[in-house]
C-alpha cells in the first residue's frame, strides 16, 4: 500500500515522477503535476534544509509554464 510506504519512499516517488513528467514520458501520461504536488505535499516530512520545499515550488512553476498535460 503506497501510503503505508515511508515518507522518504513517497517523496522520492514525486521526484521520479516529476523527472519523467519533464521528459514527456509515457508513463506519466494521466499523470499530472496536481498529483506529483499532492504527494509530494503529504510526504514532506522533516525538511531542516528547505530542499523539499524548493522541489515544490519547481513543481509548481513547471505547472504554471507548460499546464497540467
Amino acid at each position: 500500500d503506497f501510503d503505508r510506504a515511508s515518507t522518504d519512499l513517497r517523496f522520492s516517488v514525486a521526484v521520479a515522477a516529476f523527472g519523467q513528467k519533464l521528459r514527456d514520458e509515457d508513463a506519466t501520461a494521466t499523470f499530472g503535476y496536481d498529483k506529483i504536488m499532492e504527494i509530494a505535499t503529504a510526504a514532506r516530512g522533516a525538511d531542516p534544509f528547505g530542499y523539499r520545499s524548493e522541489f515544490l515550488s519547481l513543481v509548481r512553476l513547471a505547472s504554471a509554464l507548460g499546464g497540467n498535460r
